[in-house]
C-alpha cells in the first residue's frame, strides 16, 4: 500500500473524495517508495517542476485521491504541465484495490471543473491505452470525445470547456436594469428597456466573442467521428 501524508493545501472536495496537491517534500517521499522505475522517474520530474515553478505548481504536481470518510489513499491525478494552446494534458490513476467504485470518474470530473475554472484552460486531453477499457469508459461517460492520438497504441480524448453565455446574461441583467430605471430616469419604460438591452447584447456579444477567440488553436487535434457499433477503448 503507498502512504501519504494528508496536506491542507488546495484540496478540491467531492462527495466521497478529497483531492490534494502533493508537495516537493511529498513527492520526494513518494519517489523514494516507488519500486517502478518508470513511475520512479515521473515522480522525479513532477518534484524537480514544482520546486522549478512554485507558482505553477498545481499543475505540475500530482494530486492525491482519498477518501473523505477515512483518509484511505485511492490513487493519483494530475496534469502534464500548464495550458498549451488553451490545452492541458491530464493523467489519472486509481490504485488496483480501490477500483470498481467510480472513484476514478469523481475525481477527473472535480479536477476538470477545476481546470476549467482557471484562465486560459479550453481544452482538456488525454491518452489512454486502447487495452485499457475501464479508463477509456471513463473518459467516455464523462462526455469526453475522440480525437486523433500522436501515439500509437493509445487512445486520444479530449474534453471542451463549455461555451460561454454572457449575451444570455447581460440580456437579462439590461432587461432588469431598464424596467427599474425606466420610468423612474426617462418616465418612459420602453426607452429604459431599449437602452438597457441595447447595452446587455454589446457587453454579452462582446464577451463570447472573446470566449471564441480564446478557443482558436493551430494544429488542433481533429475529432474522431464515432462508430456507433464501437465500444469505448475497444
Amino acid at each position: 500500500m503507498r502512504h501519504f501524508r494528508i496536506s491542507d493545501q488546495n484540496p478540491i472536495k467531492t462527495k466521497r473524495l478529497l483531492l490534494t496537491p502533493l508537495t516537493a517534500s511529498e513527492l520526494a517521499v513518494l519517489e523514494a517508495q516507488e519500486q517502478n522505475e518508470l513511475l520512479r522517474g515521473a515522480i522525479a520530474e513532477m518534484r524537480r517542476n514544482v520546486a522549478a515553478f512554485p507558482a505553477q505548481a498545481l499543475w505540475h504536481t500530482g494530486w492525491r485521491i482519498s477518501r473523505r470518510q477515512d483518509g484511505e489513499a485511492v490513487g493519483l491525478l494530475g496534469f502534464h504541465g500548464v495550458q498549451q494552446q488553451a490545452t492541458v494534458e491530464l493523467g489519472y490513476d486509481i490504485f488496483s484495490q480501490h477500483r470498481g467504485n467510480g472513484y476514478c470518474a469523481e475525481a477527473v470530473r472535480a479536477l476538470c471543473d477545476w481546470a476549467f475554472g482557471c484562465e486560459g484552460v479550453y481544452f482538456i486531453s488525454a491518452l489512454v491505452d486502447e487495452a485499457n477499457g475501464a479508463s477509456n469508459h471513463v473518459l467516455d461517460k464523462l462526455k469526453f470525445y475522440r480525437v486523433e492520438s500522436p501515439v500509437d497504441g493509445l487512445n486520444g480524448w479530449e474534453l471542451e470547456r463549455p461555451a460561454s453565455a454572457w449575451l444570455a446574461v447581460y440580456m437579462s441583467i439590461g432587461l432588469a436594469i431598464g424596467i427599474s430605471f425606466g420610468q423612474t430616469l426617462f418616465d418612459n419604460m420602453a426607452t429604459g428597456l431599449a437602452i438597457g438591452l441595447g447595452a446587455g447584447i454589446a457587453l454579452g456579444s462582446g464577451l463570447d466573442a472573446q470566449d471564441r477567440a480564446a478557443r482558436k488553436r493551430e494544429n488542433a487535434p481533429k475529432k474522431i467521428v464515432p462508430d456507433t457499433n464501437e465500444k469505448p477503448g475497444s
